[in-house]
């Protein structure tokens, strides 16, 4: 029996397929089952996948006869041998030992999963990364430590992919976890995601070199505007699961609510005017907003508040008039074009930028600017003095004291830190650096950096 089978759900993606099964076939755990499931490729994918099959035998390419990234992962599950099951995007990669560091720390905690922090990247002639951290915040000490995922609801928030993890199959076997069976590839893992997060009694969360997730793909479905339907197909899918197993406490649900309704509205932001949508789009939204208000009525208020949405201004228009919703979601997504616009038309006047804060924001930023072409030197600063020396994402990130060296009317010094923003700003003024070259960074996270087109 293999110890782990990796799932790749795979659809016309010649461009990345050979990359993606090389990474797993050069793994450094050999005793591994890759399974490639093929929704009837056309441009070639297949091809290239019956040439790896028939040079390594650890290959069982399948076939699926519907274009639904779900039920691909779920013919996968099924025919699964290993003790535990990977998943993996036909157009992103792995770093070489992912799976015997997963499998070995699985094994020895014997748990239901364990997932690890990945990288994000895209191509721009070189590869820029931005690495995605699991945990923050106080959540940090819960790194390398067995929990029970479901005492903790706020990592639902930060919890949000499959694929940089392993399962146990005896697991996924034993509470009937499966996937969504929704049309194309879009969120199918949020249902999967919250099966896995409510069922497990052992799990843990790493901070390992894992899966390289591509963002550059623009066939990739997470930019079809058709996407929040499958929000909101997951959303039904979800509440179908909740009612099947029991609601659990209302923390938990509000914590679900809160996934789904701010994905929702990241979604409904790309889309067009609503006289000018498809009627599948309109009956997607009306069916959410009824079923939003069905889940939102059984929520004690303790959980509401716990969670911040008592005070979401956008969520009670949302509940109560959906077109005042509509217009307030216009605006703040016009605002922040606006305020993203003139953040980068001020920075991209100087040939040299210092980040101030070398966390979340501050690597967000830095991939902000290179996505759109940012062609001036950037350096991290940071008062983490252990930071000093050091470097992330190929950066240098520099003290206080050397940043005062670039002070020279040509470097802008961005704070890129959502917290002691004015502490900041009176240190980087003490050290000599006019107001006018102080700039906030304008808030991004690393699942949205790379989609910001400024330009």
């Amino acid at each position: 029996m293999a110890k782990v089978s990796i799932v790749i759900p795979v659809y016309n993606c010649v461009k990345y397929i050979r990359e993606c099964m090389d990474s797993i076939l050069y793994q450094s755990l050999f005793d591994i089952e890759i399974i490639p499931v093929d929704a009837g490729s056309t441009d070639g994918t297949a091809e290239i996948l019956r040439e790896y099959a028939k040079a390594d035998d650890r290959i069982k390419v399948l076939n699926s006869n519907k274009k639904s990234v779900g039920f691909q992962y779920n013919i996968g599950i099924e025919a699964a041998a290993g003790t535990y099951i990977g998943f993996c995007e036909a157009d992103d990669y792995i770093s070489d030992s992912m799976y015997e560091k997963l499998y070995a720390i699985a094994e020895r905690g014997e748990l239901d999963y364990v997932k690890s922090d990945f990288d994000m990247f895209i191509d721009k002639g070189e590869r820029i990364f931005l690495n995605y951290q699991i945990l923050t915040g106080n959540r940090r000490s819960l790194y390398g430590h067995i929990v029970k995922p479901r005492q903790y609801p706020d990592l639902l928030y930060r919890d949000i992919n499959m694929w940089n993890g392993i399962y146990k199959k005896s697991f996924l076997e034993h509470n009937g976890i499966r996937q969504n069976l929704t049309p194309k590839a879009a969120f199918q893992d949020m249902g999967f995601i919250i099966q896995t997060f409510l069922a497990a009694e052992r799990a843990m969360y790493v901070q390992e070199e894992t899966n390289k997730y591509r963002r550059d793909n623009i066939r990739s479905s997470i930019y079809d505007l058709k996407s929040i339907i499958n929000i909101v197909q997951e959303a039904e899918f979800a509440e179908q699961y909740l009612t099947h197993i029991g609601k659990p406490d209302s923390r938990l649900q509000a914590a679900i609510f809160s996934r789904f309704y701010y994905c929702f509205c990241h979604s409904y932001g790309k889309l067009p005017c609503r006289n000018q949508l498809t009627e599948d789009i309109n009956d997607a939204i009306e069916r959410f907003v009824l079923l939003a208000k069905k889940w939102y009525s059984r929520l004690e208020y303790n959980a509401i508040s716990m969670e911040g949405l008592d005070k979401d201004v956008g969520l009670t228009l949302f509940l109560s008039e959906f077109e005042g919703f509509d217009f307030l979601q216009r605006k703040i997504d016009i605002n922040m074009r606006k305020c993203l616009h003139e953040f980068y038309r001020h920075v991209t006047k100087y040939p040299r930028t210092v980040i101030f804060g070398a966390g979340e924001i501050g690597t967000s930023t830095f991939a902000m600017l290179r996505r759109n072409d940012y062609t001036g030197d950037i350096f991290f600063c940071d008062n983490d003095r252990k930071k000093w020396g050091c470097s992330i994402m190929g950066v240098d990130i520099i003290s206080p004291d050397e940043a005062k060296l670039l002070n020279d009317g040509q470097t802008s010094f961005v704070i890129g830190t959502a917290f002691e923003v004015e502490m900041i700003r009176g240190q980087l003024l003490g050290l000599g650096v006019k107001s006018r070259h102080i700039y906030k960074a304008v808030t991004t996270v690393p699942h949205h950096a790379f989609e910001v087109n400024i330009k």
